[in-house]
């Protein structure tokens, strides 16, 4: 019986110890100045200075490239696309869970496509 009572005192102090302990380190960080949040994010990199491009027709090009898209995309033409995209990577031997992580769709709906495109057989 002394035994387990000697056991049970000292994980009581090991256990006071540990809140112990981290009672210090919250201290410790709540001492510190806040750190402020990047507002960039990691994958966007600032560009180090503005370019002058020669040509007009370049400059149109790169503007109607970045430009926002003018409305919405209707579902009908978006799957037109997607299976258009289908049919081409298939033409060029592209295995269908790389095309489907492509198209961010899954690989069903990816044979699918390519099925109604003529694509890929069974």
């Amino acid at each position: 019986m002394n035994d387990a009572i000697a056991l049970l005192a000292i994980s009581q102090l090991v256990c006071l110890g540990a809140i112990f302990y981290l009672y210090t380190q919250l201290q410790l960080l709540k001492a510190r100045p806040r750190a402020r949040r990047a507002t960039i994010s990691a994958r966007a990199h600032p560009m180090s200075a503005p370019v002058d491009v020669s040509s007009r027709q370049a400059a149109r090009a790169a503007m109607a490239a970045y430009a926002p898209a003018k409305g919405p995309v209707s579902t009908v033409a978006a799957r037109g696309e997607a299976a258009s995209l289908a049919a081409r990577l298939a033409e060029m031997g592209v295995d269908v869970p790389s095309l489907a992580r492509r198209m961010q769709k899954s690989e069903e709906e990816v044979r699918l496509l390519m099925r109604r495109q003529g694509a890929i057989r069974g």
